[in-house]
């Protein structure tokens, strides 16, 4: 796979624009975990079972899978700046929709499978929006990185995502539960975390349009037509598909894990949720931050490093006893994660040319969208007949992505 091993250009990283744009891109990570965090005390408080409350984020991230490479072409076409602030003002809009909703819900308006149906339709509108976040920051870094400083770049875009990961549990974690706007509905605190993030998703909104350059957009023939699907880019996208979905596999069932095994409270799981989603992000920042920066080969090799780091955290997760083993898991997976996915995001960049970046990103989020759909699917059915089988079957799948890996570099 020659043409992902990087090549010498004229162009030059612009390091000051790229730190501005890790600043929003924190945010933009921030508001997905906020929801992840979200959902499974919300379900429960609503009696939804882990099949509803997982089938509920699986559809509404096929609506990512659908839309991203729609906004990833059209940042091709209008800027990627213009397309950003579409996806961080769709993501305030749909979390105030959704909190509307589930305040209703709260009070007994809607009967169970109603409000079942209508959350899923708050959140499938949420993910088709938020959506453009994604590729117009992966393809904006694709733009200011040159090919020697791509994988460097894109460990700084994972860093910055993990950290916004880190921050949401911890937004979740200390203010889930309290009531800060004087709603006299029963655990209405509940929504406070998706009301808060709004706020600071606004703030965002902000800083990108003051401090974030439109830059020089070039009309051409080729602006927004789709990469090449050859052997290399399905291959990529395997491999890209077997990573996120045993990654969302793990984190869907991560609080009814902790939950059920260590027989928390509600509070308790949502603290222990955001230390354990913590560490993980942690590590995978220290490793994005570390390895990758000093990182030149292929890209894919990043993703190579990382199978045995995941594998290993399945079992040690499934044979852990007390929280300190799930922790020491959960931060292998998250070191796992800082090599796989600068990895697989620079390799999809490179795969492309300069004048479709944000079509080529918005093709490799293809990847994830489907991991984080089928991810939960799968989980939740696996979760309910035993609670280690998510994890372990995670392994299989990543000696298969390890598999993909050889033949593609051969």
């Amino acid at each position: 796979m020659e043409n992902l091993e990087g090549s010498t250009d004229l162009k030059r990283t612009d390091n000051k624009v790229l730190s501005i744009l890790m600043f929003i891109v924190v945010f933009v990570s921030m508001g997905q975990s906020v929801y992840w965090q979200s959902m499974p005390i919300i379900g429960r408080e609503f009696g939804f079972s882990e099949i509803q409350i997982n089938s509920l984020v699986s559809i509404s991230a096929a609506m990512f899978i659908v839309f991203t490479p729609y906004w990833g072409r059209l940042s091709d076409q209008i800027g990627r700046k213009v397309v950003l602030i579409m996806g961080l003002s769709g993501y305030v809009l749909s979390t105030l929709l959704f909190c509307f909703f589930v305040s209703y819900g709260l009070i007994g308006y809607f009967s169970s499978i109603n409000l079942l149906i209508i959350l899923l339709i708050a959140r499938m509108v949420n993910s088709a929006l938020g959506a453009a976040s994604r590729p117009a920051t992966g393809a904006y870094v694709a733009d200011i990185t040159s090919d020697e400083d791509r994988s460097s770049g894109m460990g700084k875009f994972g860093a910055a995502n993990n950290i916004g990961t880190i921050a949401g549990p911890i937004l979740v974690g200390s203010l889930i539960g309290i009531n800060l706007f004087s709603v006299d509905i029963q655990n209405f605190g509940l929504l406070t975390p998706l009301l808060i993030m709004s706020f600071i998703m606004v703030a965002a909104i902000i800083f990108a349009f003051l401090f974030l350059p439109s830059g020089n957009i070039k009309i051409s023939k080729n602006i927004g037509v789709r990469p090449v699907l050859d052997k290399n880019l399905k291959f990529l996208l395997a491999i890209g598909v077997i990573v996120f979905t045993s990654f969302a596999m793990v984190q869907s069932v991560t609080a009814y894990y902790l939950q059920d095994k260590f027989l928390l409270t509600l509070n308790e799981t949502a603290k222990s949720t955001a230390i354990a989603l913590g560490s993980m992000a942690a590590m995978s920042i220290v490793s994005q931050l570390t390895i990758v920066q000093r990182f030149k080969g292929s890209p894919l090799r990043l993703i190579a490093w990382s199978i045995p780091l995941f594998i290993l955290s399945a079992l040690v997760i499934s044979l852990s006893y007390d929280f300190t083993g799930v922790l020491v898991g959960m931060s292998l997976m998250g070191l796992g994660m800082g090599l796989a996915t600068p990895g697989y995001t620079a390799a999809a960049s490179l795969n492309a040319d300069p004048n479709n970046q944000g079509a080529a990103v918005g093709m490799s989020m293809v990847a994830p969208g489907i991991g984080f759909a089928l991810g939960p699917l799968l989980s939740g059915f696996l979760y309910q007949a035993n609670l280690i089988f998510p994890f372990l079957f995670t392994i299989p799948l990543f000696l298969a992505a390890f598999f993909l890996i050889f033949q593609l570099e051969n």
